[in-house]
């Protein structure tokens, strides 16, 4: 049994706090989840919170004339007057780009109404960090790997191959540099 058919059956129940947290822990692995985030918005809805319905629906390819959707995300708007507070209302745990097009969208409104603040605020997994070399992890991105869209259920073994193999290596140069520096 899945997690969607878990919450469900804990919704049928009148759970709706462990359906919650379920669906919640759930984000954690797969934050992009579609089903996930859309069950959660329902979910909300149920305990009387349509602002955090409408956190959900922000992330979802949900229509923003849809009734039910757009009376959660006026909820939203009037619970977090800012943009920036908005913002930081969502449960946005993966980078933009794996979330629907009506999201993106959304996401990009939301920057600009931030900005136009004065303020400034990237998605949290949009952020890029740099090394003390400027090297952007982006520069090893591997277009032979699965898209977000593409991906089910956690990293392809290609991949975790391909990361082992690099972390070895990196372990091995430093371990001959250690011996070089204590046999010199």
């Amino acid at each position: 049994m899945d997690v969607i058919d878990e919450a469900q059956q804990d919704l049928a129940g009148g759970n709706l706090t462990r359906a919650r947290d379920r669906l919640l822990a759930a984000l954690r692995t797969n934050p992009a989840s579609q089903p996930v985030l859309d069950l959660l918005a329902y979910t909300y809805l149920l305990m009387g919170d349509r602002a955090s319905a409408g956190a959900a629906w922000f992330l979802t390819a949900k229509a923003d004339d849809d009734p039910t959707a757009s009376a959660a995300f006026q909820a939203l708007e009037a619970t977090h007057r800012s943009p920036i507070a908005l913002a930081r209302a969502l449960p946005i745990n993966a980078p933009s780009e794996y979330y629907p097009h009506r999201a993106r969208a959304r996401l990009e409104r939301l920057t600009s109404a931030v900005r136009a603040n004065g303020q400034d605020w990237v998605p949290p997994r949009d952020t890029v960090y740099f090394d003390d070399v400027g090297v952007d992890a982006d520069d090893f991105v591997d277009d032979d790997f699965p898209s977000p869209d593409e991906r089910r259920g956690g990293r392809p073994l290609q991949q975790r191959v391909v990361a082992s193999l690099i972390i070895l290596a990196i372990v091995a140069t430093s371990a001959s540099v250690v011996l070089a520096l204590v046999f010199s």
